[in-house]
């Protein structure tokens, strides 16, 4: 070949040489083309996919969100009131007067719980259809919350250091049946019932969510025996929904620091189940954003003054990054 080339004109040389060149640096255009228009078309498609995915799951949340923040601030006043006259009684209705005279306090709870738990599986649902694999972390971190709200009275984990029979629901909820639940609270067209409607509903309807009517009409509260399952598991509830509202609600559904040494300093030696609850908690991924709160209830009395100190410091950061 290199006898051949060199037998070869100059000239010939020179327009070989020069076509070679030519044709190579054509084939490399074209195959250097092909390849970033692939990749870009690729990359571009991705960045659509991702955007529009982010767009789709906070417009999702944002129609449920309010109405989630609402709920959970109604649940949470109430849960208030009855950590303050749990012992009052007021709850405990039996079966037969259920549906007789006002007993505002417990349907009230009821009516509560189940519009609580209706825009938590709403909300789960309206975004279940989303790749929240690449959401923005509030997104996914609201989402940690929705998920966790369900869970929480369908984990039966829970109760496990109270020796709970998990074969037997009477301290927690199937998962499946928590939708038929929630649409106690529904119209026939798909509308949340106001309180008063709810009183109708419960007074005809009782018995077909006794389970729920159970839950709260026989919680106990018994000072020589804190082990009633329902009452602690309503406890940890209460703690995990003080964190998302001061999370993600407005300023009026937020809880100060002295409430919330307040709450603690009570739920400190009631709660019965505070390795269930951390298990709990690291399961759902909220570890660091409950850790202020759950130190408190485990610390030992030498720590509380820098338990203190740390929640302070936690909450004024955490004002500043969600404001």
């Amino acid at each position: 070949m290199n006898e051949w080339f060199n037998s070869l004109d100059i000239k010939l040389q020179v327009i070989f040489i020069s076509s070679l060149t030519s044709i190579v640096i054509f084939f490399l255009g074209w195959l250097f083309r092909v390849i970033y228009e692939r990749t870009s078309l690729n990359y571009r498609l991705k960045k659509e996919f991702q955007f529009e995915q982010k767009k789709k799951l906070k417009e999702e949340i944002a129609k449920n969100k309010t109405h989630l923040l609402n709920s959970i601030e109604e649940l949470n006043h109430r849960l208030w009131n009855f950590s303050q006259h749990v012992d009052k009684n007021w709850h405990k209705i039996e079966d037969p007067q259920w549906h007789e005279n006002d007993q505002y306090y417990l349907k009230s709870f009821i009516y509560r719980y189940l519009k609580f738990l209706y825009w938590t599986l709403k909300t789960e649902k309206d975004t279940i259809s989303v790749d929240t694999t690449i959401a923005d972390n509030s997104d996914i971190l609201f989402l940690k919350y929705v998920k966790t709200f369900k869970d929480i009275f369908t984990d039966a984990d829970l109760l496990e250091e109270l020796n709970y029979d998990r074969s037997k629901n009477t301290n927690h909820f199937f998962k499946n049946d928590l939708v038929g639940y929630s649409k106690y609270v529904l119209n026939p067209n798909g509308r949340v019932l106001d309180f008063d409607e709810f009183q109708s509903v419960i007074n005809r309807k009782h018995t077909e969510f006794k389970e729920v009517v159970n839950y709260f009409s026989n919680i106990e509260n018994n000072k020589n025996d804190k082990n009633d399952k329902n009452l602690n598991i309503l406890r940890c509830f209460h703690l995990i929904s003080i964190q998302f509202l001061n999370t993600f609600g407005h300023d009026y559904q937020k809880t100060k620091i002295s409430k919330i040494y307040r709450i603690t300093d009570l739920y400190r030696p009631e709660i019965q189940i505070k390795n269930g609850l951390n298990e709990f908690i690291e399961k759902s991924k909220l570890k660091s954003e409950m850790k202020q709160m759950l130190s408190k209830i485990t610390v030992p009395n030498n720590g509380y003054h820098k338990w203190r100190a740390d929640l302070k410091r936690q909450y004024l950061k955490l004002s500043t990054n969600w404001s």
